[in-house]
């Protein structure tokens, strides 16, 4: 596992996601919020094809993440809260198979204010994305005034992506500011081109992502190097120190 990022409570690896557990005190990961390999097989005339998802198809995507969250699971505080995203076709595997982590409590809808892929003539507009929204314990609520499961963020513009399934860092800093104390630790195992950490970056929260596929991985290096360099930095309140937010990396 390779050290790629490691600043402002910020780290970015490269390798296995099931490898950071030996970084990662038990107990300590506040927020799981991941954009996993989605499960599913997808044709699409974006330009950029050489960066299609790694282990797409259902029963492979299902398999590598419920294999990496099983391993990750010592690492999830009492009271985590876990945001995953997935497709309309793909959700009721991924409820099947990560319902045994956390309790299931929502399906949250990202409306994507119009377009998406799919038959233009036969389909309606995939414009919408499934996030599964789940908890380990009952010990602490949704920050702010209690709002529909309907989030509205446009999607990230083809000028501005990076990768076919790039969230936009509005949306995923929405859900930080909801579900990650201040002072908490997000984790990302499947950070693909770093918006997680870029939003944990503008809500002044910290956080580890990882990335197998070395390519994303420099994606994300160089958008994290980007926004310091910005001064786009969030505030919260003092973190915890080191040992109780379970950061063990070494530089």
């Amino acid at each position: 596992m390779t050290v790629l990022f490691d600043r402002h409570g910020v780290k970015l690896l490269q390798g296995d996601c099931r490898d950071v557990l030996a970084c990662v005190e038990p107990r300590t990961v506040d927020m799981l919020l991941t954009d996993p390999p989605y499960g599913m097989a997808f044709e699409s005339g974006w330009t950029a094809a050489k960066l299609t998802v790694k282990s797409d198809g259902v029963r492979q995507g299902v398999r590598v993440v419920r294999s990496a969250l099983n391993d990750l699971q010592p690492t999830f505080h009492p009271d985590m809260h876990a945001l995953v995203f997935c497709h309309w076709e793909s959700w009721p595997d991924f409820y099947d198979n990560l319902c045994h982590l956390f309790s299931v409590r929502n399906a949250l809808v990202w409306s994507k204010s119009g377009g998406g892929m799919g038959d233009l003539r036969h389909e309606y507009a995939k414009d919408y994305e499934i996030i599964l929204f789940g908890a380990c314990g009952r010990g602490r609520e949704l920050a702010g005034q209690r709002v529909g499961a309907v989030l509205s963020h446009k999607r990230v513009s083809a000028a501005e992506r990076d990768v076919p399934f790039q969230k936009p860092v509005g949306l995923l800093a929405e859900l930080i500011e909801r579900h990650a104390p201040p002072g908490g630790l997000v984790l990302d195992p499947f950070v693909g081109s770093g918006s997680t950490l870029v939003a944990a970056l503008e809500t002044g929260r910290r956080a580890i992502g990882v990335e197998l596929d070395a390519e994303r991985a420099e994606i994300a290096r160089a958008r994290l190097e980007r926004w310091c360099a910005q001064g786009r930095l969030g505030n919260a309140t003092t973190p915890r120190t080191q040992e109780q937010a379970g950061l063990a990396l070494e530089p």
